[in-house]
């Protein structure tokens, strides 16, 4: 078994481990349009909000609603994509030999996603992807969203991991400021709904262009150098090699 860099790895779920961009964006253009008779926003938009709670995502795209307004958006887009989330949706390359890979490591290892528990429950285990791992974090009432540290400690309670001894990969700046102030060590996926650039500026300790590069930072299978660095990684978008 080879040795291990971290305890355990924690995933976001939309943008790291799944390409679900057609089923959010067809879920909430649907759920919009139930709450305002107004073209909802375009595709690139929406996926700059995907990972903030639905309420957020409502405000953020410039809709003034009511509390029952806002309730029937989170009802219908959670209706629309539990009928919906199938559609188009694919895992990213790599991430079921990553996954793999981990596990037989003797990593510990959890989802952690804004999605309502059971939508990430089932989104999981119809990817094939709850095997893997030990803990699914989504959301339910009372629970607090990223980027604040919750759910990232209450998801390393659950693994028996100190936050030193874990990493925080995903695709937002959510991810990134979750597992910063919780105090794990981060790793951004440029291949995500962000830009890099977006990501560059919230400092990960690590930045990636293929999931299985986790491979090589969190066990001894690899090389950590064989990574891109953040700085290489910038002038490789600067110049188009990206």
């Amino acid at each position: 078994m080879p040795s291990l860099s971290y305890g355990a790895v924690l995933f976001d779920l939309d943008g790291t481990l799944i390409d679900s961009s057609q089923g959010i964006i067809a879920s909430v253009r649907y759920a919009l349009r139930k709450v305002d008779p107004r073209d909802p926003p375009g595709p690139e938009d929406i996926l700059l909000e995907v990972g903030k709670p639905l309420e957020l995502i409502l405000r953020d795209l410039g809709y003034q609603t009511d509390e029952a307004g806002t309730e029937m958006f989170v009802d219908t887009y959670r209706a629309h994509y539990a009928e919906h989330f199938k559609d188009q949706l694919k895992l990213y390359p790599g991430v079921d030999e990553t996954l793999q890979i981990l596990k037989d490591s003797g990593l510990r290892q959890a989802l952690v996603t804004t999605k309502h528990q059971l939508q990430a429950e089932f989104t999981a285990k119809a990817c094939g992807l709850a095997r893997y791992f030990d803990y699914i974090h989504g959301f339910l009432e009372g629970r607090k969203h990223k980027p604040d540290p919750e759910p990232v400690l209450v998801s390393l309670d659950r693994l028996g991991v100190r936050p030193e001894s874990a990493l925080m990969v995903g695709d937002s700046e959510l991810d990134m400021e979750a597992g910063r102030a919780a105090g794990t060590a981060t790793c951004g996926v440029t291949y995500g709904f962000r830009p890099a650039e977006l990501l560059m500026e919230y400092k990960p300790d690590f930045l990636i262009s293929c999931i299985t590069d986790v491979v090589f930072l969190a066990t001894s299978q690899g090389r950590r150098e064989k990574l891109p660095s953040i700085s290489r990684m910038r002038r490789r978008f600067r110049t188009g090699h990206y």
